[in-house]
């Protein structure tokens, strides 16, 4: 539109040549809206100019389209990203004759700048409104789904590590909470099973207990009544080694039945106290303790490890030297007993703390098979673990790792050797 007028008004100018009103008109409207403007006549010559002239491919062939009589073509839509000005042209003339042409110049910063803020606000809307939708409809719909799912997993790995109370909370659409209640009824026979399971062992544990005191009395009657003294001996000794096996099979019968009691305990000072008692079963007993070693465990827990561990060093590797460790590693305390006799065949190593394992080498040795047995099952109730291996040079170790309680001190390993006279395990 601003073209045209200048066209109409350039027609009187180039017909009488007084160009001080279009020159008025063409700065004033380059003050507003910037750029320039230029009235050329037919011979290309500039009859009157406002703003900094523009040269350049793109005005020349505008100029020569304008004295060709051919008017522009609208300018093209403004992009954010151009940064060319708009060249826009018009002949001047009266019908077919062309007196001369305009060129106007228009720069496109200012429209690209309100192009920008308006695409700027359209995202901006665009955001607020996907904000709104994901975090008004989408986040609630995803958690009222996904929390029974979490809740489920969570109660399931509680379930696997040995929490048989775990259960999982019936929420959440109608196909997780048949999932959840499912889930459950396999908890409650789970449940249900492993407590049939120690009230089994521990009624047949009390019920054979009885029977065999009342043998073992009637032995020791058969043995003041005057019978043969060797064969009284060793019907007395079976009926001890039972009694310690129905004993074992209570203890084990108890394992798992409640949540363990787990308190700090010093593993480094309990050790150092239980072993003050083994001293003198063993012509070598060493020690190598920490300060503080700080584990999570239930109390007696260590006592039960040395006990165990102690006992059948002192059976199955009579008269060796044997050291007992504590230590840290990682996020654990390690309780070792290590001796320095015959140890196991390698192809049974393996197989140590099973229940009722023997080795082949030593079936003639008194025993329940149960004590390791039951160490690994205590050690499991606070989330421990007991490991079996060949040591370097000989001999066996019994590690029982037990989860740290915060941070232990570092080891300051005080080693002492401990020698006593030598006699049968307690």
């Amino acid at each position: 539109a601003h073209v045209t007028r200048f066209a109409v008004v350039a027609e009187d100018v180039l017909e009488l040549g007084d160009a001080r009103n279009l020159d008025v008109d063409l700065q004033r409207y380059v003050e507003v809206y910037g750029g320039s403007v230029t009235v050329l006549d037919a011979n290309r010559a500039v009859v009157a100019r406002a703003g900094a002239g523009a040269g350049g491919r793109e005005v020349e062939e505008t100029i020569d389209a304008a004295l060709a009589g051919r008017a522009s073509t609208p300018p093209p839509t403004v992009w954010p990203w151009d940064a060319d000005p708009a060249v826009i042209g018009s002949p001047v003339g009266r019908d077919a004759q062309v007196l001369g042409a305009v060129v106007l110049v228009a720069p496109t910063e200012s429209v690209a700048a309100a192009v920008t803020r308006w695409l700027g606000l359209l995202a901006a809307g665009a955001l607020l409104v996907l904000l709104l939708t994901v975090f008004g409809v989408v986040a609630p719909f995803v958690g009222w789904v996904m929390r029974p799912v979490h809740d489920l997993g969570t109660a399931a790995r509680r379930l696997a590590s040995g929490d048989l109370t775990s259960r999982a909370h019936e929420m959440g659409p109608p196909e997780l909470r048949e999932l959840a209640g499912t889930f459950n009824t396999m908890a409650d026979n789970v449940e249900t099973s492993q407590r049939q399971q120690r009230e089994l062992v521990a009624d047949a544990a009390h019920q054979l207990g009885n029977p065999l005191t009342a043998l073992r009395l009637r032995v020791e009657n058969l043995a003041a009544a005057g019978a043969e003294g060797e064969q009284v001996r060793r019907a007395v000794e079976e009926a001890d080694r039972l009694n310690a096996l129905v004993g074992s099979l209570l203890d084990l019968s108890q394992v798992g039945s409640g949540a363990a009691d787990v308190v700090p305990v010093d593993v480094a000072a309990e050790a150092a106290h239980r072993c003050e008692m083994w001293e003198p079963v063993f012509p070598s007993l060493r020690l190598s303790l920490p300060g503080p070693a700080v584990a999570r465990a239930t109390p007696g827990l260590v006592d039960l490890v040395l006990d165990t561990a102690l006992d059948n060093a002192a059976k199955f590797a009579p008269g060796a030297v044997v050291e007992v460790s504590v230590g840290t590693d990682s996020d654990e305390v390690v309780l070792a007993v290590r001796d320095h006799g015959p140890g196991l065949p390698e192809d049974e190593v393996a197989k140590a703390g099973s229940r009722f394992f023997r080795g082949r080498l030593h079936q003639n040795v008194g025993g329940t098979g149960l004590g390791l047995a039951i160490v690994r099952a205590r050690l499991h109730d606070v989330g421990g673990r007991l490991v079996v291996a060949a040591a370097d040079g000989g001999g066996l170790v019994v590690e029982a790792r037990i989860p740290a309680a915060g941070l232990t001190s570092a080891t300051r390993g005080s080693s002492g050797e401990h020698r006593g006279a030598a006699g049968s395990a307690r």
